[in-house]
């Protein structure tokens, strides 16, 4: 028997997307957190602190180790860079930057850290999702069960793709759309977060809800896409505060909304884009659904 699902649609974003106040003012409409990158990875903390300004977050603060700050400060001026103080994410270097962390409406942890030790990771989990209780995105290499369990009830988000889910569950979770659907069910269910499985046809659940995102294109194979997908839902995760949506249904809108510019990106570029051409495809993408709150 077939797995019953809600596909994700533009009835979901609109249910997703926040009004915004005509007299808002920076920082009103979201702060995003960014941890990430290495030594190696430069473009995938870029690229998710970028599609999440480009999801209409107001700010975002991107933590990264000092050996490629200058590098990404050299990318984009619309970045506030925080250097740590270690090539990885130790446990002093995560010490250092919440030192300084200002207040924030959600984090994304992960994207390119690389294997390593996530002593630091920890840290950072147990003062922002813990002790200031802000929901959390991870990806990556952040993405094990001990980190699970950390988040476990805290309507948080993990964006794992096939390999990754294989490697923290030690399952494949399955060759075809009903076995996906029934194993993301499962685990989400089990380890209390919300699961975004990336593939073609990516399944979502946070162990009740259950998502299919169907958008996107045979062009959407380049690096960064996770990425970009770990900031679009930091940015909403952060406009969220204050309101019913869980992590689940954002999670949702968010795939909708990166797979659907990543088909405008293709119709423009053919198989040969980018996911910087992704990112600058999302306000496209969104455009149709800003409105003002009523007075």
């Amino acid at each position: 028997m077939a797995a019953e699902y809600e596909e994700t649609s533009e009835d979901l974003l609109r249910k997703v997307i926040q009004p915004r106040r005509l007299d808002s003012h920076k920082g009103d409409n979201g702060v995003v957190s960014v941890v990430g990158g290495s030594r190696i990875f430069h473009g995938a903390p870029f690229f998710a602190s970028m599609s999440s300004l480009r999801a209409g977050a107001d700010m975002v603060y991107l933590a990264v180790p000092k050996l490629i700050a200058p590098s990404i400060r050299a990318l984009s001026p619309d970045l506030i860079i925080f250097p740590l103080a270690d090539a990885k994410l130790t446990r002093g270097a995560a010490e250092g930057f919440l030192k300084w962390l200002p207040e924030i409406d959600a984090l994304v942890l992960g994207p390119g850290i690389g294997r390593q030790n996530l002593d630091g990771a920890r840290k950072i989990i147990s003062d922002v999702a813990l002790e200031r209780k802000v929901r959390v995105s991870i990806d990556a290499e952040a993405q094990t069960k001990e980190m699970y369990a950390l988040l476990k009830g805290k309507d948080c988000v993990t964006t794992p793709h096939p390999g990754e889910y294989m490697r923290v569950f030690g399952e494949s979770p399955g060759d075809n759309l009903d076995d996906r659907i029934r194993s993301v069910k499962s685990k989400a269910k089990e380890f209390g977060i919300t699961i975004v499985l990336k593939a073609h046809e990516s399944v979502i659940s946070d162990g009740e809800l259950l998502y299919v995102n169907k958008t996107g294109g045979a062009a959407m194979t380049c690096g960064g896409i996770g990425d970009t997908l770990s900031g679009v839902i930091g940015a909403f995760l952060a406009q969220a505060v204050g309101t019913s949506l869980n992590a689940c249904e954002i999670a949702a809108a968010a795939s909708f909304v990166v797979g659907s510019a990543g088909q405008k990106a293709e119709e423009i570029k053919g198989f040969h884009i980018v996911a910087t051409d992704i990112i600058e495809q999302i306000p496209t993408v969104l455009k149709p659904f800003d409105r003002l709150a009523s007075a």
